[in-house]
């Protein structure tokens, strides 16, 4: 009797616990408003009319539409870095986003209605950086886009290693034109190449040093403004507009420099001799003549003079021609985006400089796997461009950047965080420039938080480019190369969070901003 009210007990103690794991939890109320408002969603992301055609190739995915955040809202970041060439910089970077709600016929369609970027950095160096950008597409629900910047940069140590083929020279190479003989040892890294240039020497009874030999010191207010309109379902793109660049320089030459250290490691100070640009720039033949440099075969000008603090004023005009089927702007997970830009300044725009610039590239965007229902996946991403600049006056500085027309907000070349990220910011520069990166960018996993959306993930990369003093000499052989790999996190979808660590040939760079680099 006893062992049958032992067993009794046991099945109906079994039977209970069985009843109370597979008890079907009616959903909480959030949970409920949640379902309904998912449901509400795609529906509405289905049968809505757009005031225009609007491709639905264009449309979000189900998951980004599931995931954005309605109405107006605030990210960014009090933002501390150390930057390989300017050390400590404190600042901060601020998005304001409206993206109204979901009855809005564009917030399936846009990454949002409006966004101000707003930005103020300060580095150690004493390189000060700030403004703002305005976004607006489909401004007033219209075919029309918006957009405005306004920059301010000063950098004491904006780096130059020389205009055309001649900056591909590896460091040692660098180091016999500088001195006029064999270097007395191999440079590993671009670090220990500086190093070099960093140590004092007794000349003429003084201290000097080459510190600064590829440095300039620059000044900087650029201010844009760029309509654009679409057809074909927001497919193609026509942007045009004005941008007004005030530029003026300082050469280091003759000046006390910075981090000079003697044969015993202490920092002493010393007069910096003779840099790279003020040779090619200032007085290549002593008269202040350019003749003979790349400068003068390139026509190229637009650095002061020592002693002169005139700034210079480069006024243009640029167009492009685009053609976008991607579904998010941000962050892509499929689609294609091909662009021709062209920019033009001449004097008859009150410009200093006369000269044409144009660049074309493509980038493709493919998901080729998902899981955890979607919320995961893998895109693969690509990117290929190509530039050109040319004319009887080019201000110096248009040779760094592909084109400030591109919408990542301009492709610096040819190093730094935002093309070969493995080598020195502006190591490689020439009229004609190509650049390809390609990226592996898997999303593993995303969460709220406060109220906030995130998703994390990782990305290899590959990045490789080439520089040619003309369009005949564009060729396959010669490109520099590297590889990387990059931390993302994504808030709110708009905002990405980017941290890449790439190394190469010269050595090793880390990098945090915001964006992915196209």
């Amino acid at each position: 009797m006893k062992k049958l009210l032992v067993a009794i007990f046991f099945i109906a103690s079994v039977s209970v616990a069985y009843a109370q794991e597979n008890v079907i939890t009616p959903p909480t109320k959030k949970a409920l408003q949640m379902r309904e408002q998912n449901q509400y969603r795609l529906q509405i992301a289905d049968t809505i009319t757009m005031p225009f055609e609007v491709d639905r190739i264009k449309r979000l995915s189900d998951d980004d539409i599931l995931t954005k955040r309605e109405g107006f809202f605030v990210t960014g970041f009090p933002d501390i870095e150390i930057d390989p060439i300017r050390g400590l910089g404190v600042g901060g970077t601020a998005f304001f986003y409206q993206n109204r709600d979901a009855n809005d016929p564009f917030f399936y369609y846009t990454p949002y209605r409006y966004r101000l970027t707003t930005d103020f950095k300060f580095f150690t160096n004493g390189r000060l950086q700030g403004g703002f950008n305005l976004d607006v597409p489909y401004l007033f629900n219209s075919p029309w886009r918006l957009r405005v910047d306004a920059l301010y940069e000063f950098d004491p140590n904006f780096q130059y290693f020389g205009i055309g083929e001649q900056s591909l020279r590896s460091l040692e190479e660098f180091d016999q034109a500088r001195t006029g003989q064999a270097p007395a040892a191999s440079f590993g890294t671009i670090d220990s190449y500086l190093d070099n240039l960093a140590r004092a020497r007794t000349r003429n009874g003084g201290l000097v040093t080459n510190t600064h030999y590829n440095e300039i010191e620059i000044e900087e207010m650029l201010f844009n403004v760029l309509p654009e309109r679409v057809w074909y379902g927001g497919k193609l793109r026509f942007m045009f507009g004005y941008e007004a660049l005030f530029t003026r320089t300082n050469d280091w030459t003759g000046r006390v420099a910075e981090e000079a250290f003697d044969a015993m490691g202490n920092e002493v100070e010393a007069i910096n001799e003779q840099t790279l640009i003020n040779k090619d720039a200032i007085a290549r033949t002593g008269d202040g003549s350019t003749q003979g440099s790349t400068w003068d075969e390139f026509n190229i000008s637009g650095v002061n003079a020592i002693g002169n603090n005139d700034w210079f004023f480069t006024s243009m005009l640029a167009t492009a021609l685009i053609w976008d089927t991607r579904d998010l702007e941000p962050d892509p997970s499929k689609g294609v985006f091909l662009e021709y830009s062209h920019e033009y300044s001449a004097p008859w725009l009150g410009s200093d400089f006369d000269f044409n610039k144009f660049m074309v590239q493509g980038q493709y965007f493919n998901t080729v796997a998902k899981w955890r229902g979607g919320k995961s996946r893998l895109t693969l991403a690509g990117m290929a461009s190509f530039g050109y600049v040319w004319g009887n006056n080019i201000n110096w500085l248009e040779m760094f950047d592909l084109s400030s027309q591109a919408e990542a907000g301009g492709i610096n070349v040819l190093g730094g965080d935002r093309s070969l990220r493995a080598f020195r910011e502006s190591r490689f520069v020439a009229p004609a420039i190509g650049l390809v990166n390609i990226e592996a960018r898997f999303r593993l996993y995303d969460f709220n938080a406060l109220n906030q959306h995130f998703a994390i993930g990782v990305q290899p990369f590959y990045d490789m480019g080439r520089g040619w003093d003309n369009l005949s000499n564009v060729g396959l052989s010669g490109w520099r190369g590297a590889p990387g790999i990059g931390g993302r996190i994504a808030w709110n979808q708009s905002t990405i969070v980017r941290l890449d660590f790439a190394s190469g040939a010269e050595g090793s760079q880390f990098f945090f901003g915001f964006g992915h680099i196209f």
